[in-house]
C-alpha cells in the first residue's frame, strides 16, 4: 500500500453564496475505491481499498446532509471533483465540503442509523466507474475483517518468524461430524516436495494471488485467505488441516532469489518453538 504523494494531491478552494470551500483528493483512494468496485471479492482489491479509507480523507458535505434514495437514507461522500459537481447540480441547497476522515463519517452513519455510504452519487439511470454504496448492514463486518488482517500484519517486520501471522491461501469443507476440514495451496520444488506457500505481506502476497498458474486458479475456484501464526497451521484451534504430503511452509516464495531459500520444514519450525 502506498503513503500520502503530497504531489499528486489537488486542492479545491471554491466561493458558493459567501461560503468557502477547502478540501482535498486524494487520488490513491479514488484509485483504490474504483479497483475494489471493478473487482468484487477480490482479497488484494479489498484490502487495499479499506487501508485506503484510513489512510486518505474523504471529501464531504460539512454540515449532515442526507440522500433518501428510494427508501433509504444515505450519507454521501465523494473521491473526485468531478463526482462533487454532478452532485452540485442535483441539489438546491448550498452546501459546504469538506475533509472528514472515513471512521467520522462511519460514527455520524452507525450513530443516527442511517442505512448506507454513498461514493459518489449519480443521478437516476447514471453510473460511474467510482460511484458504490457500502449499506450498513455489511459495513462492519467488511471493515473489521480487512482490519484485523493489516493489524496482524503490521507488526511482522519487527518480529521473528515463531510469532508474526501470515497470509495463506486455502480451500475449506465440511466433514462428516460436522467440523471443518482445511486444503491448503501448495507449491512445489525441482524434488516435488510440497509446501504451503505463507505471505508475511501484502505485496508478497499479491505476487502469488495475481500470479496466472497459482491465484488466479485459487480465486476462480473460491478459496478462502486465512491469516494465521505457523502454530496455527500445524495445529489449528478448531477442525483439522490436512497436511499429510506437505513437508513445511515457503515463505514469501515470490521474493526469494532461490525457491529453497524461502523453505522451512516442519522440524526446523518445531525446535524454533513454533509448532506444538
Amino acid at each position: 500500500m502506498q503513503s500520502m504523494n503530497e504531489s499528486r494531491r489537488i486542492d479545491h478552494k471554491n466561493k458558493s453564496e459567501k461560503k468557502m470551500t477547502d478540501y482535498t483528493f486524494s487520488p490513491e483512494l479514488d484509485e483504490r475505491l474504483r479497483g475494489f468496485i471493478s473487482n468484487p471479492g477480490n482479497f488484494i482489491a479489498d484490502i487495499g481499498f479499506v487501508h485506503a479509507l484510513f489512510a486518505y480523507p474523504l471529501v464531504a458535505v460539512g454540515e449532515q446532509f442526507i440522500v433518501p434514495i428510494e427508501d433509504k437514507s444515505v450519507i454521501p461522500v465523494f473521491t473526485t471533483s468531478e463526482a462533487v459537481a454532478t452532485f452540485e447540480q442535483q441539489v438546491t441547497e448550498s452546501l459546504t465540503y469538506v475533509n472528514k476522515s472515513f471512521v467520522s463519517v462511519v460514527e455520524d452513519l452507525m450513530s443516527q442509523e442511517f442505512d448506507a455510504i454513498a461514493f459518489n452519487l449519480q443521478p437516476a439511470g447514471q453510473d460511474a466507474s467510482n460511484a458504490t454504496m457500502l449499506p450498513r448492514e455489511h459495513l462492519i463486518t467488511f471493515i473489521n475483517r480487512y482490519t484485523d488482517v493489516l493489524n496482524k500484519l503490521s507488526d511482522n517486520a519487527s518480529l521473528p518468524v515463531s510469532e508474526q501471522y501470515f497470509l495463506m491461501p486455502a480451500f475449506t469443507r465440511q466433514i462428516a461430524d460436522g467440523s471443518v476440514s482445511r486444503i491448503f495451496a501448495t507449491l512445489s520444488n525441482a524434488a516435488g516436495e510440497s509446501f504451503v506457500p505463507v505471505f508475511s505481506n501484502i505485496l508478497s502476497f499479491s505476487k502469488w494471488y495475481n500470479h496466472p498458474d497459482f491465484g488466479i486458479p485459487f480465486q476462480a475456484s473460491k478459496g478462502i485467505v486465512l491469516t494465521w501464526s505457523l502454530s496455527e497451521l500445524k495445529a489449528p484451534r478448531a477442525g483439522e488441516n490436512e497436511l499429510e504430503d506437505v513437508l513445511g511452509v515457503a515463505v514469501d516464495p515470490f521474493d526469494a532469489s532461490e525457491y529453497n531459500q524461502s523453505i522451512i520444514v516442519w522440524q526446523d519450525l518445531a525446535s524454533s518453538g513454533t509448532s506444538s
